[in-house]
């Protein structure tokens, strides 16, 4: 009994020892020069007590009196771990963190390699530049972060897509980057929240991209999506709502203006409803809501991780309202698993499910935008009490004017016809929306056999199922605009693609060399199959009726299937000579299915080196901490532009068919796209040199590059006689020059309570045509309005610049143009100018003003890029700013029609208007249907500008508070995004984007991209 006691005396007594807490005290200060460090985070280990430095650097915190462990974490320097055992007092110094220490890795393709030790040109955006931006897509956090790289939105409209542009624009079709998402190859990251990116590398020298080979001629895109840690379970959740609103838009001509200007101009207008005065860009664009949410559960222990993630995003149109809507929902579980000491598994997977409802833009015709710019300002929006005639009479006829949900009229004009017409009317009978369904992810196994040898095998999917569902009810705009019986349509497609990568990498070191062999090979195959339905008419309408009927409709149903198999094979060898003298060569071979036997495989080379000079014994300064060079030469290809057989001969049977003798029909074929089986590949070739500097301590950093990229065989539309009679194959005709040079720099700085950092960034990009096929003259391009060919493809001129004519002023008096007839040697009855009229430039020097002597009038390619980002930091408070802007850039005002000369223009047509002579030199009288002036250097614009994107406040909550309500992180923070622009363009946006590359820089009443207000809160426990 009493040897029981006893034995649960001391048993009692050393787990009161053991279990008993300890006060620890301490000073944290800057193992430089010793200044103590004030707000310094101690955290013990694992839980979430925790606590910050005084003003002096001083600190307590009580923990277990066992085998604690403190972590001392403070912006700017190395987080240090430190165990208590059993100390009641524990001073700290930390370390300044360098490149070496916290950014030292960078993904490359197929691997990781130290940023120091790379020789390819590679730009890096981490999650810390994502977190809190008012973005829905991955590809936006690129713009003004990256050098070389230009972002240029489609649209504005909700979900709309990007054009991403590495090093210029290098093919006549599309020039996107390929993406590569977490090893899996995929053609949008629209499914991509950007919450989940981890970082995003830029591979833009053919150097670091030609291990994609076939499809790296554009640039590649790398994107790592964030994992779980061993560390213990995190959760996180981010919150942003805001309100959008439309920006400065340019201003039509109110009615008084209207009618004078119309008037002058020779145009019989009138009232439609006398005393009204509407300002159609008031009544077209209303503020929008827009919210995002993020939920993450992440953690892990010895032998796993696990990240299991899910956000939800709704934006409404500045335009259209819900008829402009997007909604995203996305999930995403990425997972390691180490099974033995040789093997690990995991997977990256994700599923995105989007609706996204749009209005008709980017469209001088029928976009709604544009309807705005152009509809009579004498038109009311409704017509209050009875309807005037022309409703009446329509309804007489028939037809079904559109009204709104109080069932007015929406107001007719009786000046403006054609398909210009009300656009809130065209909101009320916009219908329809796109829904997506994809799975994107792969699974893989990684083994390391032997030391050194690391094999990995994996596979992946690119899977979406995608419907686009609309009808269209009865309508009567006017006249000349109007639809008497409903349809539904259905358009539905599918894109399949699975990748197998196999490949091994093998390192190895003896003295000071240092030795990296790759190897790998890879299958593929791509499919994508539609169908597109058409039925009509609809039962009744409504949403509720908009499905096909049981009875078959003949003509109406098309579709097909497209596939596309890939192999290759790709090798890549590193060295260095103790991290000073530095090589590497790659190489690719891949097989498509898209080109012709002899021309199936291609070959892609690269190789670059560099030379750290500051690891020589020579170099002794202290102001410079690291100098590297570096320079690299590689070829890399593209089939982007090209569908399934293209270079065979195709046969079409459409609309073919003649009569049998049973009274039925046989079916007729007949050739459709002619062979040319001599088709290859597009090959970018790319040299590049380039310097990294880093000085004071890694807090300033730069880096400049000077390349020259030359993509050859062009992949375009051949032009055979008419004779032919046939659709012409593609052919390899062109080669496109980008050259130029990028500059990133970047300087921090931390000192006690405050601390900042300035990234800038700044390219210089030329783009030329420099070979066409001698047959090719030019090759044109797109139209705008109603016969204008406006950009061409032609050697010697930047790609798809703008044509038309040059003008040189403003015809003053009849003695003027009598002098200009006389000295041109023109006769009047060829060309008769009246005063006010623009002077055009006769080009060619001929005795015609004709179509002969249109030039180039402009450029959409900017000439300069740059970016800034600045954030300061003091105690808990942030300040961030983001800018970009272009320059040298023009834009072209695409929407003002000559062929609807009573359409309304633009109000500065008015307030700068020729009215007599010597009033001005630099803008025409009143017109509406001159060539001379709307297909002239007159409708181009300098599209330079520069953009406040983001300006960001917050508030991090202090460790010692976040402690006690259990949390790890807290940020409120609010911001106001794209809120001022500065620019000379007088148009919608200077950011005039398109889903079509010929049509680049052209602004046909584009959507606008929004400004906003948001607030935010993000959280971690």
């Amino acid at each position: 009994m009493k040897k029981t006691i006893l034995t649960l005396t001391l048993l009692l007594t050393w787990i009161f020892t053991y279990g008993q807490d300890l006060t620890v005290t301490g000073t944290v200060s800057d193992a430089t020069d010793g200044a103590p460090l004030p707000g310094v985070n101690i955290v013990l280990e694992g839980t979430m007590t925790g606590t910050t430095s005084d003003r002096d650097g001083n600190y307590e915190i009580t923990v277990p009196a066992d085998t604690s462990v403190l972590v001392f974490s403070y912006i700017g320097y190395e987080t240090t771990q430190v165990s208590v055992d059993g100390r009641s007092n524990i001073d700290v110094q930390l370390v300044l963190e360098t490149l070496e220490g916290s950014e030292e890795l960078v993904v490359v393709g197929y691997g990781t390699q130290k940023k120091s030790l790379v020789t390819g040109s590679i730009s890096t955006v981490d999650s810390e530049s994502i977190t809190g931006l008012p973005v829905t897509r991955a590809e936006e956090v690129l713009e003004g972060r990256t050098a070389g790289v230009t972002v240029l939105p489609t649209s504005g409209s909700p979900g709309a897509g990007m054009q991403v542009r590495i090093r210029g624009t290098g093919s006549n079709q599309s020039s996107q980057p390929l993406y590569i998402v977490d090893g899996m190859k995929t053609g949008d990251i629209n499914h991509l929240s950007p919450n989940d990116v981890e970082s995003i590398e830029v591979l833009k020298d053919a150097a670091s991209s030609a291990i994609y080979g076939a499809e790296g001629a554009n640039g590649v895109v790398l994107i790592t999506t964030k994992s779980g840690n061993r560390r213990g379970t995190e959760v996180s959740y981010e919150l942003q709502l805001g309100v959008q609103s439309a920006g400065d838009i340019t201003q039509p001509m109110n009615a008084d203006q209207y009618i004078a200007y119309m008037t002058a101009a020779g145009n019989d207008v009138s009232p439609s409803v006398s005393g009204t005065d509407t300002d159609w860009i008031e009544q077209t664009f209303e503020p929008a809501p827009f919210q995002k949410h993020y939920l993450s559960f992440s953690g892990g222990n010895e032998a796993s991780t696990y990240l299991f993630s899910g956000s939800y995003t709704n934006q409404d149109g500045i335009a259209g309202g819900d008829k402009a809507n997007f909604e995203r929902y996305s999930a995403r579980l990425n997972s390691t698993h180490d099974i033995k000491d040789w093997l690990q598994v995991g997977n990256n997977l994700s599923y995105t499910s989007f609706d996204r409802s749009t209005i008709a833009e980017d469209d001088e015709f029928n976009g709604v935008i544009s309807n705005a710019l152009m509809f009579d300002p004498t038109v009311p929006v409704t017509y209050g009490g009875s309807p005037p005639s022309i409703i009446r009479n329509a309804l007489d006829d028939g037809n079904f004017p559109v009204q709104n949900s109080n069932g007015e009229y929406y107001g007719v004009s009786t000046n403006v016809f054609g398909e210009i017409v009300n656009p809130r009317a065209m909101f009320q009978t916009t219908k329809g929306s796109t829904n997506q369904d994809k799975l994107l992810g792969n699974v893989y196994a990684r083994m390391t056999p032997i030391e050194n040898l690391e094999v990995t095998s994996r596979i992946g999917v690119d899977y979406a199922s995608q419907l686009y569902h609309t009808w269209t009810p009865t309508y009567w705009y006017s006249s000349e605009r109007l639809n008497s019986a409903t349809n539904v349509r259905d358009n539905q497609d599918e894109w399949y693609t699975w990748l197998w990568e196999n490949f091994a990498q093998y390192q190895t070191s003896f003295e000071k060399h240092n030795v990296s062999f790759l190897a790998g090979f890879s299958g593929e195959k791509y499919t994508h199959k539609y169908l597109t339905t058409l039925s009509g008419p609809m039962f009744k309408e409504g949403d509720s009726f908009a499905q096909h009927g049981a009875t078959e409709i003949e003509g109406q149903l098309s579709g097909n299937l497209a596939v596309e198999k890939q192999s290759s094979y790709w090798g890549r060898i590193n060295y260095d000579f103790d991290d000073r003298y530095l090589l590497e060569i790659a190489f690719r071979r891949d097989g498509t299915s898209l080109l012709a036997e002899q021309n199936r495989w291609g070959n892609f080379p690269s190789v670059s080196a560099g030379w750290v000079l500051s690891s020589e014994d020579f170099w002794t300064t202290d102001v410079l901490t690291f100098a590297k060079i570096r320079a690299s030469w590689g070829q890399n290809g593209s089939l982007s532009n090209l569908s399934p057989d293209q270079y065979r001969g195709l046969i079409t049977t459409d609309g073919l068919r003649y009569p049998n003798n049973a009274g039925g029909y046989y079916t007729g074929a007949e050739p459709d796209i002619l062979a040319n089986p001599e088709l290859k590949w597009e090959t970018s070739e790319q040299t590049n040199f380039g310097v990294e500097l880093r000085a004071l301590s890694d807090r300033l950093q730069f880096t400049a590059d000077y390349y020259v990229k030359i993509t050859k065989d062009l992949l375009t539309p051949g032009a055979p006689p008419l004779s032919v009679g046939n659709d012409a194959p593609f052919v390899n005709a062109g080669d496109v020059t980008n050259k130029g040079f990028e500059f990133e720099a970047s300087f921090s700085e931390y000192k006690r309570d405050f601390s900042y950092n300035i990234d800038l960034s700044l390219s210089f990009n030329n783009n030329e045509v420099t070979y066409l096929n001698p047959l090719l003259e030019r090759v044109s391009g797109t139209q705008v309005g109603t016969g204008w060919t406006a950009t061409y493809f032609e050697e010697g001129k930047p790609i798809w610049y703008f044509r038309g004519y040059a003008t040189d002023g403003i015809f003053q008096n009849q003695a003027e143009i009598n002098a200009y007839l006389s000295e041109q040697g023109i006769s009047s009855e060829d060309y008769n100018p009246s005063p006010g009229d623009p002077i055009v430039v006769n080009s060619n020097g001929d005795n015609l003003i004709n179509a002969e002597d249109m030039v180039q009038i402009g450029n959409p390619h900017p000439d300069m890029v740059l970016g800034a980002n600045l954030n300061f930091n003091y105690k808990g408070v942030n300040l961030g700013v983001f800018l970009s802007g272009t320059f040298g850039n023009d834009v072209l005002m695409g929407w003002n029609r000559v062929d609807r000369g009573t359409s309304n223009r633009p109000a500065f047509f008015y307030e700068d208007r020729w009215t007599g002579e010597g009033s001005t030199n630099s803008w025409f009288a009143p017109d509406t249907e001159s060539p001379y002036a709307y297909n002239s250097d007159l409708m181009v614009f300098d599209g330079s500008y520069v953009r406040v994107r983001n300006i960001q406040l917050g508030y991090s909550l202090p460790v010692s508070l976040l402690s006690e309500i259990g949390l790890k992180k807290a940020k409120l923070y609010v911001s106001l995004n794209n809120f001022f622009t500065f620019t000379n363009y007088p148009g919608v946006d200077p950011v005039a984007g398109s889903g079509n590359v010929q049509s680049l820089g052209i602004d046909r009443g584009v959507y606008p991209v929004s400004r906003s207000v948001m607030t935010g809160v993000s959280l971690s426990f």
